[in-house]
């Protein structure tokens, strides 16, 4: 993730738990969780990339028993956040490009809204992959702009540059064959996709 995108984290975490800001990721979550429950079991040891301040992982530890979470984020405010509110779940500073856990270590890998983020997309899809252990699963969720024309998508930025959240990051996001191409160079295979309005979910198992 880039330090641009870590610096403008760190100025809004101390609100980014607010009812405004988690507003839109009470469909977000309880989507993603849908799409993957039947997937964790007990005693999973989950990393959730791109954490910000723990919530998802909160809500992941209610669905199954012995769960082992673990999350990172570029933001170190967002972190301090996350490490203050619980004492369950370890999270620590860390780039998606740079993870930094040992080979073969999770179940699970998620990155929930935050792949457009990363300035090296297929180093990240590297790094979720070296962590993940055979046969085990990396979870996409993400806002699919990608499959706006250019001209719409450009209307989009320009609007947003008023607000917090402008989505100047959206237009280097690759479209889905290329994620899928990124992914099988790194031992990624689609084995369960779906859009649910402009939103892509994707699941990868490592083979």
């Amino acid at each position: 993730m880039e330090k641009s995108t870590a610096s403008k984290f760190n100025k809004v975490a101390r609100i980014y738990n607010t009812p405004i800001f988690q507003f839109y990721y009470l469909f977000a979550h309880k989507s993603c969780i849908n799409f993957i429950k039947n997937t964790i079991k007990d005693n999973y040891k989950i990393l959730d990339v791109a954490c910000g301040t723990g919530i998802f992982l909160k809500k992941i530890n209610k669905i199954k028993s012995g769960l082992h979470l673990s999350g990172i984020d570029n933001s170190e405010q967002m972190i301090s956040i996350a490490n203050k509110q619980q004492d369950v779940i370890s999270f620590g500073v860390a780039s998606a490009e740079k993870i930094p856990f040992e080979d073969n270590s999770f179940d699970l890998v998620t990155i929930i809204d935050a792949f457009y983020y990363f300035q090296d997309k297929k180093a990240a899809l590297s790094e979720c992959s070296r962590v993940l252990k055979p046969n085990q699963y990396l979870f996409l969720f993400y806002p699919a702009f990608d499959i706006l024309p250019k001209f719409i998508l450009k209307q989009i930025q320009i609007t947003s540059r008023l607000l917090f959240f402008n989505l100047e990051e959206y237009s280097a996001l690759p479209r889905l064959s290329e994620v899928e191409k990124i992914a099988t160079e790194n031992h990624l295979k689609t084995i369960k996709k779906k859009m649910l309005g402009m939103h892509r979910f994707i699941l990868f198992k490592k083979i």
